[in-house]
């Protein structure tokens, strides 16, 4: 997790950051995509994709998800 964070952590927040543009959300999703990243590490298929790749579109799916709810939208 610590070799995640320190390697792509930048990144990742600033594709979450463009999405949801708000700080806190960001660096709460950035938190919580590091976790889907390392829980379903299995699941990733290098035949379907890079692992960088992989990794930013689980980022950016939870940014999606997170200003598609209904408590983003009502903020």
């Amino acid at each position: 997790m610590e070799l995640l964070y320190d390697n792509f952590s930048s990144v990742f927040y600033g594709v979450i950051l463009r999405i949801v543009r708000n700080d806190e959300i960001a660096e709460a999703l950035l938190q919580e995509a590091l976790l889907q990243i390392v829980d379903n590490s299995s699941r990733f298929d290098p035949s379907k994709s890079r692992l960088f790749t992989w990794m930013v579109n689980i980022c950016r799916n939870l940014a999606i998800q997170k200003i598609r709810s209904e408590e983003f939208i009502g903020q």
